[in-house]
């Protein structure tokens, strides 16, 4: 599964990405999310240190898992959902699994443009997996376009 995740990082990736591209695929995940009845989500994307977008539904009222998130991806490089696999398979990364300044799950995933790692786009407030598969869906949804 890691390699895997490793290869969805790379081929999620874009040549070009606007601050008003991050914010038309935050409205995407927060639509989907509203009309399938997911559940109350918070989303955040930082891109090069600067807040690009963030919104936390009604009941969301803090945004702590947002951070660790963010945090996991801006320290290690990769989806936090890597980091949860590596820990499964190969016992990788347990030492941070009580840190609370990160979160080992899914729901923080690295923004690539023209190969370079910039930021990040966490989802938070579903299971960790579905948080993964909503940023996941939407990156594969923008690129199609």
């Amino acid at each position: 599964m890691t390699e895997e995740l490793l290869k969805l990082e790379k081929e999620l990736s874009f040549d070009h990405l606007s601050h008003e591209d991050l914010h038309d695929i935050g409205e995407s995940i927060l639509r989907r999310v509203k009309e399938e009845k997911l559940g109350r989500v918070g989303i955040r994307v930082v891109v090069n240190g600067l807040l690009i977008y963030q919104y936390l539904m009604d009941d969301k009222e803090e945004d702590q898992w947002l951070t660790r998130k963010q945090n996991t991806v801006d320290t290690f490089g990769h989806s936090g959902y890597y980091l949860w696999a590596a820990r499964q398979e190969k016992g990788k990364y347990e030492q941070y699994a009580k840190d609370e300044r990160y979160a080992i799950c899914g729901g923080g995933f690295p923004i690539f443009i023209g190969g370079m790692r910039v930021g990040a786009f966490c989802v938070s407030g579903l299971s960790h997996d579905q948080d993964h598969q909503l940023i996941v869906d939407a990156f594969r949804k923008f690129q199609g376009k």
